[in-house]
């Protein structure tokens, strides 16, 4: 009987893990999106970058803009986008990006409150061939 309940416990795993992996395809193409993003003309160094599908594009299902990607700047501002896998870049068409300084990696706690573009959106387009994108927040002083 154990025998039996450990067999169906296992094969209820490999279904599960069937349905989750099989048959899912991305439902929006994507293509490479990396550059730099700076804050008053400064690189954003260990900042989160976000760049979220506008509602109502062409080609788009109703109420289903597509998944936002995000990436993490480097000490000199720079980043590679991820949407579905690893630096896949990002669902073609226009998106708002957002920025933030997320986390500590010691407290855990939000670390923004005094960022300075804390807050800042602009609208970019992603499209295919378009190589490395420059991205300010901010005024420059």
């Amino acid at each position: 009987m154990a025998a039996l309940i450990s067999f169906c416990r296992i094969w209820v795993v490999v279904v599960f893990a069937m349905q989750v992996g099989c048959g899912r395809s991305d439902p929006y193409a994507t293509v490479p999106v990396k550059g730099v993003v700076t804050c008053n003309g400064k690189p954003l160094a260990n900042g989160v970058i976000n760049f979220t599908p506008v509602a109502d594009q062409e080609g788009r299902g109703e109420g289903n803009r597509g998944r936002a990607a995000l990436g993490k700047t480097d000490e000199e501002g720079r980043f590679v986008l991820t949407t579905y896998k690893n630096n896949d870049g990002a669902i073609v068409g226009r998106h708002m990006v957002t920025i933030s300084m997320g986390f500590s990696e010691e407290g855990g706690s939000i670390v923004d409150k005094n960022f300075p573009c804390r807050g800042s959106t602009m609208e970019a387009t992603v499209k295919a061939g378009m190589g490395e994108i420059k991205i300010d927040f901010g005024t420059k002083k």
